[in-house]
């Protein structure tokens, strides 16, 4: 259960770093530049000729992200989560930058984030001293102990209320209807708290990994979610829904490219033998297959996303209406066909995903506009 636990916290910490650090570190958070993107980096501390000889290191979290400043111009900031009393962590700590500073080159920001349940246990530096060599590294710490639960439940942060979820789910741990009605009511919090729609998907994935449930419970809980969508007007999307969005998505593009493989050899044999006859038998076969490959690629590419897309809207809104599907077959861009998948994932009811529809209609400009750039 431990490895779980440890797993979701990275996936935290790698969806939500923005939110995380401007919960805790607030001042580090202004200094960088979040428009640059941030950027998850390989934890394993090791150069490519050293791996697989010697001790490995491995980081729970590495980010390169970009600072404001014309100085510095990167960072890498260097998560650890600890979830039990460990007399060496402090060094292990060190070992780390250590590491990543010879590997990387770069200013580096340290932080470990306590998880364990002793409230007194609180590392927070290495020191080493013999012959006159004295070394002193001290670290950032956030202790989960610290937060008070009260303001992470009433903060608008969704970081503040996935903290909560750890630390209930701790709590929780022998107790499943005690876990039942507090994964119940941050679901609901997080509704009432106004988040979009991008943020809700990734907070529901993490809350429902953080505090898992036995399958009774877990049917419940997705009723519960269910019947308050029906009361706010708001969409639920459950574990088991992502995972047939996902999988209609891959369906949809691998019969795209098998129906493009398809239509792009029988065009380019059509092409290639009617251009042979006027250019040369030789000539013509190879524009033609080259060009037919590439259309029927093309096609089937576009047929393949169309498919994809209506079966994620029917996974999610259940039955589409003519209006929309006959919209989607005139849009052959491919870049508007797979910023509509975003829209489709985000939009709380059909009504909205068709009104985002309809700024990618041909007839409506000659570019393809994202209305993102509007909201």
């Amino acid at each position: 259960m431990r490895d779980d636990f440890d797993a979701w916290w990275k996936l935290f910490l790698s969806r939500f770093l923005q939110e995380f650090l401007l919960l805790v570190a607030p001042e580090l958070w202004a200094l960088i530049d979040w428009e640059r993107g941030v950027q998850l980096l390989d934890k394993e501390l090791l150069p490519p000729r050293l791996r697989g000889r010697g001790r490995r290191l491995y980081v729970d979290c590495l980010f390169k992200v970009y600072l404001k400043s014309g100085e510095v111009q990167i960072l890498l900031i260097h998560i650890e989560v600890q979830a039990r009393l460990q007399k060496i962590f402090p060094e292990r700590m060190f070992r780390y930058f250590a590491r990543l500073y010879v590997e990387y080159g770069l200013p580096i920001v340290s932080i470990a984030v306590l998880a364990d349940s002793n409230p007194r246990w609180r590392p927070d530096r290495f020191r080493y001293e013999l012959g006159g060599t004295r070394l002193e590294f001290e670290f950032r710490t956030v202790k989960l102990t610290d937060f008070d639960p009260k303001a992470l439940e009433q903060s608008n942060n969704p970081a503040s209320l996935l903290i909560l979820a750890f630390l209930r789910a701790r709590e929780t741990a022998n107790d499943m209807q005690m876990r039942f009605e507090v994964r119940k009511q941050l679901a609901i919090l997080a509704r009432e708290r106004g988040y979009n729609d991008e943020q809700l998907a990734r907070f529901d994935e993490l809350l429902e990994g953080i505090m898992q449930l036995p399958e009774s419970f877990e049917r419940l809980y997705e009723e519960s979610l269910e019947a308050y969508k029906r009361e706010q007007g708001r969409p639920f999307i459950s574990a088991a829904e992502r995972i047939g969005l996902r999988d209609g998505l891959v369906q949809g593009l691998e019969q795209g490219l098998q129906q493009g493989l398809q239509q792009g050899l029988e065009r380019g044999l059509q092409q290639g033998l009617q251009q042979g006859l006027q250019q040369g038998l030789q000539q013509g076969l190879q524009q033609g297959l080259q060009q037919g490959l590439q259309q029927g690629l093309q096609q089937g590419l576009e047929q393949g996303l169309q498919q994809g897309l209506e079966q994620v809207l029917r996974i999610k809104f259940g039955d589409v209406s003519t209006e929309v599907l006959d919209a989607l077959q005139k849009i052959e861009d491919i870049e508007a066909l797979r910023r509509l998948y975003d829209h489709a994932f985000h939009a709380a009811t059909l009504e909205a995903f068709q009104q985002s529809l309809q700024a990618y209609l041909p007839n409506r400009s000659e570019a393809t506009p994202d209305p993102r750039n509007n909201e």
